[in-house]
């Protein structure tokens, strides 16, 4: 169905304009017809002045339409000039924008740390270019866009993750579940060797701002300085001409097994082993081959202890100990015999020695059960007076202590630890 056109709204004053003249021409008409007849003249106005009327409606009709057109006008003009300048605004805004995003990227480049920004669906929105120095291969120009999960996956699936190797779920379960809930930073070991240190804080729009540190510096001298605490460690409780532990190391472990022997009810056994005529040895053949002689003692004597917990350590000078944790005298017995046979396998040659052509040694062994009422030097003053009652029944031969070893003196004369400086 047709719509009806719409009527023009100059029709009206137009329609009303052409009355007016035809009014006025008719008029004129009559007006020469009437030219010499008599003065009649009332039509003859009424229609002239109908034709002026009209003409008077049609240009006040016309200008009231001339006016209204210019209001409309004006206010199109206004509309037009509002909107020129909201798309002004928009624009300028938008390149604020851009200038202002960026300003953030060439200030995040400038920084020495590496910059992730994942929006609240936890995808990446931007990140800077020391990425790409600090994290090898870890984050590309299309990454954008995607999930953490996402591009975890990638870099555990590349191998990138060491600390990931082997439990790549597990790691991923755990570090999705602390995502963005660290208080510390967060250390992980990069399979290029690298240490990186995480930091992850969320902004009040929900938006995560990750910053990586590289500390692989601060951690290798950490570790360097760990491993020299316990190189300092353990030389500060080894002998450093046998290789054994030192006599620091013997009072500290002989403590501890005390105590623990005292609480469980099970014997603690000690030999004292002292090498025989070993000045003679070293006036005779020099230091050196004495230091040499020495070193080939102590590892005869680590030879003779297997069990957990013992242990064999330089007690001073030519003297050696070793402390049988759980043994009862009849184990540590045989762990003498074998230290006796264990040194005479060594054939060490010996010829300024009284006793054999060979290097020898006297062993005292003690026995006993500790208590919280005894201290542990009774064990070593029983097992040194042994040792001592072996040197006097001939040397080369080991003896068990005694009541009497047990109960003597401590003011007694007995051998005593040489200077280790021999």
């Amino acid at each position: 169905m047709d719509t009806p056109s719409k009527v023009s709204p100059l029709a009206w004053p137009a329609l009303l304009a052409g009355v007016a003249v035809g009014c006025e021409v008719i008029a004129w008409a009559w007006a020469v017809r009437l030219i010499g007849a008599p003065p009649d003249l009332t039509g003859l106005l009424w229609l002239a002045g109908s034709g002026l009327v009209a003409l008077a409606v049609s240009m006040l009709w016309l200008w009231r339409h001339i006016r209204s057109t210019r209001h409309a006008l004006r206010k199109a003009q206004s509309v037009a000039l509002k909107a020129a300048k909201h798309q002004q605004a928009m624009q300028a805004a938008q390149q604020e924008a851009a200038r202002a995003r960026q300003l953030l990227a060439s200030s995040l480049d400038a920084l020495d740390i590496g910059i992730e920004i994942y929006d609240e669906h936890d995808r990446l929105v931007m990140f800077n270019q020391r990425i790409h120095l600090m994290l090898v291969g870890f984050q590309r120009s299309d990454d954008i866009g995607k999930t953490f999960e996402t591009l975890i996956r990638t870099n555990l699936s590349r191998g990138f993750i060491a600390s990931a190797k082997g439990r790549e779920e597990e790691w991923l379960k755990q570090r999705l579940s602390m995502r963005g809930k660290h208080t510390a930073p967060l250390l992980q070991q990069l399979s290029s060797g690298q240490w990186i240190n995480t930091y992850e804080t969320r902004t009040a729009d929900g938006y995560l701002v990750c910053a990586h540190v590289d500390v692989t510096e601060q951690v290798r001298k950490e570790q360097n300085l760990e491993s020299s605490n316990d190189r300092l460690a353990r030389q500060s409780i080894t002998d450093e001409l046998t290789g054994i532990g030192n006599r620091r190391c013997f009072d500290q472990t002989l403590a501890i097994e005390w105590q623990r022997a005292a609480r469980s009810g099970n014997p603690l056994s000690l030999l004292m082993v002292d090498i025989d005529h070993f000045k003679r040895y070293n006036d005779h053949y020099g230091h050196p081959a004495g230091d040499e002689a020495l070193r080939r003692v102590a590892h005869a004597l680590s030879a003779c202890v297997r069990r957990a917990g013992e242990m064999v350590a330089r007690y001073g000078g030519e003297e050696f100990v070793l402390l049988l944790p759980g043994a009862d005298a009849a184990h540590a017995i045989v762990t003498a015999q074998k230290c006796m046979d264990s040194i005479r396998s060594e054939a060490i040659a010996h010829v300024a020695s009284l006793t054999t052509q060979f290097l020898t040694c006297s062993i005292g062994v003690a026995t006993t059960r500790p208590d919280s009422g005894h201290a542990a030097d009774t064990l070593v003053n029983a097992a040194d007076a042994a040792m001592s009652r072996a040197k006097s029944n001939g040397r080369a031969r080991f003896e068990i202590a005694g009541q009497a070893d047990w109960e003597i003196e401590d003011d007694t004369p007995r051998t005593r630890p040489a200077p280790l400086g021999i």
